[in-house]
């Protein structure tokens, strides 16, 4: 016994000694810690900037034509005649305007940045063009937007251009985001909200004549009235519905968020201007476990599960490593140490430290985060089958590798990619489906959802089956650790 706790002591202090040592064991996990639980912890909603261009203002009455000049209203370069009919009202129109027919009576007219809108009356025509204010409709979508916790909207004047806007400045990266709302936005959303509820009377009238038994008096007034809902429809003006161009870059990886939240907006709106207020569905969610917890508190299991596997393989690899380069462990062998002394140091070494290192971690999250995790007593009995099983492997290989500078890199090739492909760091839904195959075959993936079912979740029975794998993982890799170390020949 004095032996196993002679070279234990030993241990300990050559660890302390160690600065690598300490800051991989330590610092490291607690500079993890306050980054991940500071940068993606935070309770407060992300708003992410949108630049939003509303086109669609309020056509304002200028002058109106005689009748007469219906004959020269056609699509193509507008007529000799009709400009000089603009600039008798003092409105000058360019050779190189276009006219385009937009209605059955209704007309526009394009010169460079300078728009007209005609309209046919039985005894005039009446020109508009577009005022300083924005119409109503767009006005509302656009604090529909505002009203989102994700989007920061950011208002762009009708004169920039969206492209050359954010070429010129260079600051936006990868983050170039706009939503155009294009001209004629209202006019369309109303006509085209129109047409859909005369086609949602009419199939709800015919669901009712399909459903419900009626006299020949009721059956005659209900066909009636329906031919007068059929008259209505046919009367209703039909025609597209009202666009935005949402705007995003290729490599923009918030670009998917802020296309659905766009989208969310976009439906409601819809429903609203079909007058829908009511919703046949609504969705009520609950947490599961805990309500109380920060960010931080979901990520201390993960971290402390991925430090102690790290301290364990690399960390008991690097110290065999290291005792072989500088003849240490020559000297402990020729000494009555032995292999058991040798194996069961190394497993309370990092038991110890797993635990100082567990009660670092939550005293950190309890004074900076106030986090409400803490680790019970199941929580410890897990940490310590972990601590044993992952030290246990890197015993293994300071055993099995003869090369001290071959151990070191099997040890990093080990860990590394254990510990960011079991998903300690960020849920594994994240991950591809083949990653999550690969996740679930790693021993820490089995380490960190127990303690987060015990930490986290409170519920000790679904730590169960990690408890058990863990364990059998300890288990088979310390036989190995008898096997593989030749005390003598080390």
């Amino acid at each position: 016994m004095k032996k196993f706790i002679s070279l234990f002591r030993a241990l300990i202090k050559n660890w302390f000694r160690s600065k690598s040592g300490v800051f991989f064991s330590f610092l490291f996990p607690v500079m993890l810690l306050l980054i991940f639980s500071t940068v993606f912890g935070g309770q407060e909603s992300v708003e992410y900037t949108l630049h939003v261009q509303n086109n669609d203002l309020v056509e304002r009455y200028e002058f109106s034509l005689d009748q007469n000049y219906t004959r020269y209203l056609e699509n193509g370069t507008v007529h000799e005649e009709m400009r000089e009919a603009f600039e008798e009202k003092d409105h000058t129109i360019s050779p190189d305007a276009s006219m385009s027919k937009t209605g059955d009576k209704s007309w526009e007219i394009n010169d460079n940045d300078r728009w007209y809108g005609l309209e046919e009356n039985e005894t005039k025509i009446d020109v508009y063009t577009l005022g300083d204010q924005v119409t109503c409709l767009s006005e509302n979508f656009t604090k529909g937007l505002r009203k989102t916790e994700t989007l920061d909207i950011v208002t762009l004047d009708r004169d920039v251009n969206v492209t050359e806007y954010f070429e010129d400045d260079t600051s936006f990266g990868e983050s170039r985001r706009a939503l155009i709302i294009s001209r004629g936005f209202q006019e369309k959303a109303l006509d085209k909200s129109m047409e859909l509820r005369m086609k949602v009377i009419q199939d709800t009238m015919d669901r009712i004549g399909d459903q419900y038994d009626m006299n020949e008096s009721e059956e005659e007034n209900f066909t009636e009235r329906q031919e007068m809902v059929d008259r209505w429809a046919n009367r209703t003006k039909t025609g597209e519905s009202a666009e935005v161009l949402l705007l995003t870059s290729e490599g923009d990886q918030v670009a998917p968020i802020i296309e659905g939240t766009v989208y969310g907006v976009v439906n409601n709106f819809n429903q609203r201007m079909m007058g829908v207020e009511d919703s046949t569905v609504e969705v009520e969610s609950e947490s599961i476990g805990r309500k109380d917890l920060e960010g931080a508190d979901y990520y201390l299991p993960g971290l402390i599960a991925a430090f102690i596997m790290t301290n364990g393989i690399i960390g008991v690899t690097g110290t065999i490593s290291e005792y072989k380069r500088n003849g240490t462990l020559k000297r402990l062998i020729s000494t009555p140490l032995t292999k058991a002394n040798w194996i069961f140091a190394n497993v309370a070494q990092q038991t110890v430290l797993a635990f100082l290192l567990t009660g670092v971690m939550v005293l950190l999250g309890v004074v900076v985060f106030g986090v409400q995790v803490y680790p019970n007593l199941y929580a410890l009995g897990f940490i310590f089958v972990g601590a044993v099983a992952f030290c246990s492997v890197g015993i293994v290989l300071g055993g099995l590798i003869k090369d001290v500078e071959a151990a070191n890199g099997a040890g990093n090739a080990i860990a590394f990619p254990m510990m960011f492909l079991s998903g300690a760091f960020w849920p594994l839904e994240r991950m591809p489906s083949y990653m999550q195959s690969v996740a679930k075959v790693l021993p820490l993936y089995y380490f960190h959802r127990g303690l987060t079912e015990i930490m986290i979740l409170q519920d000790p029975s679904g730590a169960v089956v990690p408890f058990l794998i863990i364990s059998v993982f300890g288990v088979i890799f310390m036989i190995l650790a008898t096997k593989v170390t030749r005390w003598k020949d080390m």
